[in-house]
Order: C-alpha cells, then sequence, then structure tokens
C-alpha cells in the first residue's frame, strides 16, 4: 500500500464534504445498499438518489407506484419535511436499461444533529409499501465541523492508563480498494495503515490498537484487535511497530462463487495500546479516517 497516496485520498475525501452531500439507496443491495457521498453540515445541501424497486418486497410481483415519499427528519428540532422523488433526467432507465435513481433534495437546518430518511410508495388505493431499516429510520449524524463522531466509538479500555509518552503514532491512514479473487473475481478490501513509536523497546512490549468500522450512518459494522508487530524492513528502526492489512473484506463476486454483498465501509476507528511490565497505556487518542464509498471505488456498470 502507498501510505502517501492513502494521505492523500484521505484529505481529498475531508476536502470534498462541503456543499452538496449525497445519500443513495439502491436496491441491488436492500439492506446494505446504503451509501454517502460526502460529510452532513448544518447548512449543507442534501440529496437522495433512490431506487423505487426497494420498496417491491422479494419475491413480489412489481407494481406501479403513483408517487415515492422521501420522508425526513431533523433532530435536534423535529423539523420533518416529506418530499415526491422525481426522475433523473427524462427517463427512469438509462440507455443501457439500467435503473436510475429517483432523487429529491432539502437543507439541512442550522442546528441539526441527526437526519432520519424512510420512504413510502404510494398507489392509487393509498400507501403501498415502506422502506425502513428494519421498521426503524434510516439515521446518519450531522456534525458542525469535521467528521461525525459514531456513538459506538471505541471507548478507553477500563485498565488503560493515559499516557502519552510511552507511544505515539508516527504515521496512519486508511484505504480503500478493489482486489483480485482468484482467476476472474475481485472484492473490496478496507485497510489500515499504523506505524507507532514506542519509548521503551529494550522491554519488548506488546503493542496492539482495537478497531471500529462503521458503515454511512455510523452503525458499527465489524471489530477487531490487530497486533503491531516490529517492522521486517532490513536496518528499521527496532522502536517501531506496524500493521498494515485488510481491517474489513467487502462485497466481491467470483465465477463458481456467486456475488456478495456487504455494507459500505465508511469510517475506521482505532485506539492505541501497548502493555508494559504488566500495565496497559493507551496515547488517549480516538484516530478515526474517512474512507470512499463503494461505487466511488468499484462504480456499477451502467449503474450508479
Amino acid at each position: 500500500m502507498n501510505l502517501a497516496a492513502s494521505m492523500d485520498r484521505a484529505g481529498k475525501e475531508v476536502e470534498g464534504t462541503r456543499g452538496v452531500v449525497t445519500l443513495q439507496f439502491r436496491h441491488d443491495q436492500k439492506h446494505s445498499g446504503v451509501s454517502r457521498h460526502g460529510h452532513l453540515h448544518p447548512g449543507s445541501q442534501l440529496r437522495i438518489e433512490y431506487d423505487p424497486a426497494r420498496l417491491v418486497p422479494e419475491g413480489a410481483l412489481s407494481r406501479p407506484f403513483t408517487d415515492v415519499i422521501c420522508h425526513v427528519r431533523f433532530e435536534s428540532s423535529g423539523e420533518q419535511q416529506a418530499r415526491a422523488v422525481a426522475e433523473q433526467a427524462a427517463s427512469l432507465h438509462a440507455q443501457t436499461g439500467a435503473p436510475r435513481p429517483l432523487a429529491c433534495e432539502v437543507r439541512i437546518p442550522t442546528g441539526t444533529t441527526q437526519v432520519e430518511v424512510w420512504f413510502e410508495g404510494r398507489t392509487p388505493d393509498g400507501t403501498a409499501s415502506w422502506d425502513s431499516r428494519y421498521g426503524q429510520n434510516f439515521t446518519f449524524p450531522v456534525a458542525e465541523e469535521g467528521l461525525p463522531i459514531p456513538r459506538q466509538s471505541i471507548a478507553v479500555r477500563a485498565d488503560a492508563r493515559v499516557d502519552a509518552t510511552r507511544m505515539h503514532v508516527v504515521e496512519d491512514a486508511a484505504s480503500k480498494e478493489q482486489v483480485p479473487l482468484g482467476f476472474s473475481g475481485t472484492r473490496l478490501q478496507t485497510a489500515l495503515v499504523v506505524r507507532a513509536q514506542v519509548s521503551e523497546p529494550s522491554t519488548a512490549p506488546a503493542v496492539w490498537a482495537d478497531v471500529h468500522v462503521f458503515d454511512a450512518m455510523g452503525e458499527l459494522l465489524h471489530t477487531l484487535t490487530i497486533p503491531l508487530e516490529p517492522s521486517a524492513q532490513p536496518q528499521a528502526d527496532e522502536t517501531v511497530r506496524v500493521w498494515d492489512a485488510e481491517v474489513y473484506p467487502g462485497s466481491g463476486g467470483a465465477s463458481g462463487m456467486g456475488v456478495w454483498p456487504r455494507p459500505d465501509a465508511h469510517t475506521i476507528q482505532y485506539r492505541l495500546y501497548c502493555e508494559v511490565e504488566g500495565q496497559v497505556f493507551t496515547d488517549g487518542v480516538l484516530h478515526q479516517f474517512e474512507v470512499p464509498a463503494d461505487t466511488d471505488v468499484r462504480p456499477i456498470p451502467g449503474g450508479w
């Protein structure tokens, strides 16, 4: 992995979060096809793109909806809006025949801390179907500045003492890329690089990090603990410990293996620890990165 390139890409992701933010709800992954492009801030223009096929239960016959309504609630004010989502351009289908999303836009009011979204399909007889997250609204955190902090962020271990003199991060970065699988397949891989320097190499301390991976809504997808080991490179600094590997396997597919959808990884967090003579120490920092949506890394052919 090219650490400099990963850090540059992460920086560009953060720089591009102002202005219009897009939430996408795709049908190809009914329960995992939610992605976010940009970060939600008060005053931002929020664009919502939606595939109405999500409103049709699996195995049911498709039925025409006279209207698809996007409901949006802004917390903590409780303000609620309902917008009919409209076809993009002149046709619901591109020339390739791939479905195109319905879309609507709203402005995020000042003071908003969370946006809730859900969808309603209407026929001449009234409401025919709802699309929400297992009966609950899709929720997205809103931050005044910087990156939103998920509710289930990593807490400091109860037995750890905060002492930044014991270790510090030299370099770190998170990335997402498409990697080959077998002879003809590919899958998405979210990886993390951490290079940390410890102050007492002679005691050979154990060094590790607790990692959390979150989706577009800040919901926890995956947790793991990663060991940081001495670098295998010749003449490497013995005080530096390294992790450079995958932390979350994403969607993929291969001949003979089928296709498997997984939720988009959007936010990566970690906390750094070391153990010296039976005592656990941490730098006390919640390290956090954003990675791009899956479709930004591996665009859907003819899709969105």
